[in-house]
């Protein structure tokens, strides 16, 4: 149960603990050219375990502000915390409308920590399972001699 279940959890986690410590790190970007400008108003602290692996990270409601000039607000996750409060960050909204920075400078490396992080971790699941399985399925079957 622990090689199946525990470990595979664990190493999600931590997985995504690496890329989100990346991925999290947004620069204010090009307001001139910006779609949308995102204006932290409050944050709230979440964690320590979550979906986004472990450590804290912040909510935070900001108000958006068009190139046309229409106002609304919305919640973002990660990429803003309390000290970005009142901080203009370009922005633009992806898939089901959530609000990203334009601007992510560690993105490449957040990946690729993260490809390496992978590649440790199943060479070491697998080493943590393979003694799980019954010893028959672990040796091939002695081929019969035909004397």
């Amino acid at each position: 149960m622990f090689a199946f279940l525990l470990v595979p959890f664990l190493g999600y986690l931590l997985g995504a603990t690496i890329f989100n410590f990346f991925w999290d790190k947004a620069a204010p970007g090009d307001l001139s050219n910006a779609t949308l400008v995102a204006v932290a108003k409050s944050c709230e602290r979440q964690g320590p375990v979550a979906l986004r692996g472990f450590g804290f990270y912040h909510e935070c409601l900001v108000e958006l502000r068009a190139k046309s000039g229409t106002t609304s607000t919305s919640t973002v996750t990660g990429w803003l915390g309390p000290s970005d409060i009142g901080e203009e960050y370009a922005a633009h909204t992806q898939r089901r409308s959530q609000v990203q920075p334009d601007e992510r400078p560690q993105v490449f490396v957040g990946w690729l920590c993260t490809f390496v992080f992978a590649i440790l971790f199943l060479l070491a699941w697998a080493k943590i399972a393979v003694p799980a399985f019954p010893e028959r399925h672990q040796t091939l079957p002695d081929t019969p001699s035909t004397t």
